[in-house]
This record gives structure tokens, C-alpha cells and sequence, in this order.
């Protein structure tokens, strides 16, 4: 009896892998391209071009908004699942979307567009009195706002906390000392006796094949500033360790955002 060799039916395998991988990635975009500023009445809307297309990044709205916004004269990363048939601020709206402005300075990302014909009437209004505008529990996704931390309780479980990051980056914006906040929290309500704190770098895979490599560093540089953050907060500084991953998580262009990230396990 003659064996018939598994090469070729291996080979199909890995093909119908990556043809997966592919198609999963399709409905995605990941490019690097300059942020535009579109001067609409309500507040700024933030806007970008690739390939020919306009795409909507959100609106410029205080630091407790879910959308952080970009700066001109540096280029962004975006990476998101665009919607076709929605559009905000004559661009396709991106969603979700993470936007990471690029560290080095570009002069050529100046662009202001006057406001037009859009406008913003979904802009979540600040603390006070309402004079119309959107109210407080407005479910999109640039009128929301952040809902308060919920009511610890004490536990006996370990829990982890993910901490994510702009691409290169180890910035700290209120979306990551909320969950710093919250770790610190669990940590001291139940006595953690073990914080475990690990940095990672990643890898954006792009639209067009490209790998955008973070640098070298970051990772620990994430991995120590949260740490510092939790000292301050009040978590005991002899429970914390500190580690961090030199190897950049490869990306496949769905989520690799979710990668660029700092984990703090606190163990009770």
C-alpha cells in the first residue's frame, strides 16, 4: 500500500489559513495618513483622506470623551472598520476606531477645512445646566461619557487589568489612568500581596501589506510608567513587579491596537 504524502494537503491547510486570516482583515483598515481638522460650528471634527476616500475619526470633545483627539503636523495610525453607508462630516465613519499620532513632527499635516454645510448635533454637552444639546446619556459614540467606576467589593480573586496605548507610545490619556485607577483600587480594598505589571510592544499590520514595527523600549517604558502611577495612587510599592515583553507582538490587521498594552494582575 502506497501512502499518499501530506504535503499537499498541508500546504492547502496553510492556504486556507491565510485566506481566512485575509478575508477576516478585509473589512478592515489600517493606514498612516495626515488628520484634517474640519472647523464645524458645534466643536472640531477630525477627518482623514486614504486612497481617495474621506473617513470620519470623531470629534474634539474634553478629555473624558471616548475619542482622543490628534494633532496637526503629525501624521496618525489609524486603524478601523469602516461603515460605507454612515457618513459624519462628509467622511466614512470608522468604528471602532483607534487613532495614535505619530511622534515625528510632519509640516505638511496643516490641513483646516471650514465647517460647510456639517454640523455636529450629537456633541455630549459639558457639567450644568442644559441649554438644549445632547444630554449627558447621549449612546453615540462621540457624545458619550465615561460612566462613573463601579462600587468595588471584596474579593479573594485574582483580577487583570489591560491598560492599552497609542502605537510607540506611552502616553497616559484618561482612558488609561481610569484603569490604572481601578486596579489600584482593587489592590487596596483587598490587600493584594501580589501586582504583577507586564509592558508590550506590537506590530500594525497595514492595508497594504506593510508592517508597522513599534520601537524598541516602549515596552518598558509603558511597563515602569504604570507602576510609577499605581505607587502614587496607593497600592503597596513592595507587592508590584515589573516586567515587560523586548518582542513586538506580531499583528495580523484586525485588532492590533488591542496589543500595545500594559496587564496588571492583582492577586489578593
Amino acid at each position: 500500500m502506497t501512502l499518499k504524502s501530506p504535503l499537499p494537503v498541508l500546504a492547502l491547510m496553510l492556504w486556507a489559513g491565510a485566506a481566512a486570516a485575509a478575508e477576516t482583515a478585509a473589512d478592515r483598515l489600517n493606514f498612516v495618513s495626515c488628520p484634517i481638522v474640519r472647523d464645524t460650528k458645534e466643536v472640531p471634527c477630525w477627518i482623514t483622506r486614504y486612497r481617495g476616500e474621506t473617513y470620519y475619526l470623531g470629534i474634539q470633545q474634553d478629555i473624558g470623551a471616548a475619542f482622543y483627539p490628534p494633532q496637526l503636523k503629525h501624521k496618525v495610525l489609524v486603524e478601523g472598520t469602516p461603515h460605507p453607508d454612515k457618513r459624519i462630516c462628509g467622511g466614512i465613519v470608522l468604528d471602532p476606531v483607534a487613532v495614535s499620532p505619530l511622534q515625528e513632527v510632519d509640516k505638511s499635516c496643516d490641513t483646516i477645512l471650514p465647517g460647510g454645510k456639517y454640523r455636529i448635533d450629537f456633541a455630549r454637552r459639558g457639567a450644568g445646566p442644559s441649554k438644549g444639546g445632547v444630554p449627558a446619556t447621549d449612546p453615540t459614540r462621540d457624545g458619550r461619557l465615561r460612566t462613573p467606576p463601579p462600587q468595588d467589593e471584596a474579593s479573594t480573586q485574582p483580577k487583570t487589568f489591560v491598560v492599552r496605548f497609542d502605537f510607540d507610545n506611552d502616553y497616559m490619556t484618561a482612558r488609561n489612568t481610569a484603569q490604572v485607577s481601578a486596579a489600584a483600587r482593587y489592590a487596596v480594598l483587598n490587600h493584594a500581596g501580589k501586582i504583577d505589571v507586564k509592558g508590550y510592544r506590537a506590530t500594525t499590520l497595514l492595508s497594504d501589506g506593510k508592517p508597522l514595527v513599534e520601537k524598541a523600549g516602549v515596552a518598558r517604558a509603558r511597563a515602569e510608567k504604570v507602576a510609577t502611577a499605581l505607587r502614587e495612587i496607593g497600592a503597596a510599592p513592595n507587592a508590584i513587579k515589573v516586567a515587560w515583553s523586548d518582542e513586538a507582538t506580531r499583528g495580523d490587521g484586525r485588532e492590533d491596537y488591542q496589543n500595545r498594552k500594559v496587564e496588571i494582575s492583582v492577586t489578593p
